[in-house]
C-alpha cells in the first residue's frame, strides 16, 4: 500500500485531519455551495443578536464533537483558537475530567479580566467602568461551552461540545477570588 492511500483510510482518525463535517466547519465554503454551510460564510457570526449566530457555531463545534480523541485537552485548545475567530475566549483549565466541563465565555475581553466599557455619557468618577463579560450586555444573560468527555471501550474519548445560556450569571457575577473593581488578583 502507498503512502496517500495509507493516508487516506487514516485521515478521519487523526486530530488534527481536515474539518469536512456535516453541519458546517471553518473553511469549508458556500453553503449553497456542494459542500455545506460553514461557520465563516454565515454573516455576521459574530454578531449574537442574530438568531442564528450561535447556531453556526454550535454547527462547528459539532464537527469536533463527531471523533474520537486520546487527547482531548488538545482539541479543547484548538476550539479556543477557532472560538477566537467570533471574539469568544475562556480560561483553559489544566486537564479535562471525565464528565460535564463548562467554560464561561467572554466576548471581546480577557478571561480573566472580562470586558470594560463607558458610556461617554457617565461619570467615571461617580460610576467607573463598567465591567461584564461582553455577552450578557447583548443578550441579557451570559453563554457558557459545555465539554462533556466520556471515555469510550477503545480507550478514546469522545467529546460533545455545545455554547449554552449560563446559569449562573455573568462571569464577572461570580466570586472568583478577583476583586470586581478591578479584575485583579489581591
Amino acid at each position: 500500500m502507498k503512502f496517500k492511500q495509507l493516508l487516506t483510510k487514516i485521515q478521519s482518525l487523526q486530530e488534527n485531519a481536515p474539518e469536512e463535517t456535516e453541519g458546517g466547519g471553518l473553511f469549508i465554503g458556500d453553503p449553497q455551495g456542494k459542500k455545506g454551510p460553514s461557520a465563516l460564510t454565515n454573516k455576521g457570526t459574530f454578531n449574537l443578536k442574530l438568531p442564528r449566530s450561535l447556531d453556526a457555531i454550535n454547527a462547528m463545534l459539532q464537527g469536533f464533537s463527531s471523533k474520537d480523541y486520546i487527547d482531548p485537552d488538545e482539541v479543547v485548545a484548538i476550539i479556543k483558537q477557532k472560538l477566537n475567530h467570533f471574539g469568544f475566549d475562556f480560561e483553559m483549565r489544566n486537564s479535562l475530567q471525565d464528565g460535564e466541563n463548562v467554560f464561561q465565555l467572554v466576548q471581546y475581553g480577557s478571561p480573566q479580566l472580562g470586558v470594560y466599557g463607558q458610556n461617554p455619557y457617565d461619570d467615571v468618577n461617580e460610576k467607573g467602568f463598567k465591567q461584564g463579560d461582553g455577552i450578557k450586555e447583548k443578550l441579557g444573560y451570559s453563554l457558557d461551552m459545555v465539554v462533556n468527555v466520556q471515555k469510550g471501550s477503545n480507550m478514546l474519548r469522545k467529546i460533545n461540545v455545545m455554547i449554552v445560556p449560563a446559569m449562573d450569571g455573568s462571569i464577572r457575577d461570580v466570586d472568583n477570588g478577583t476583586d470586581p473593581g478591578c479584575g485583579c488578583q489581591h
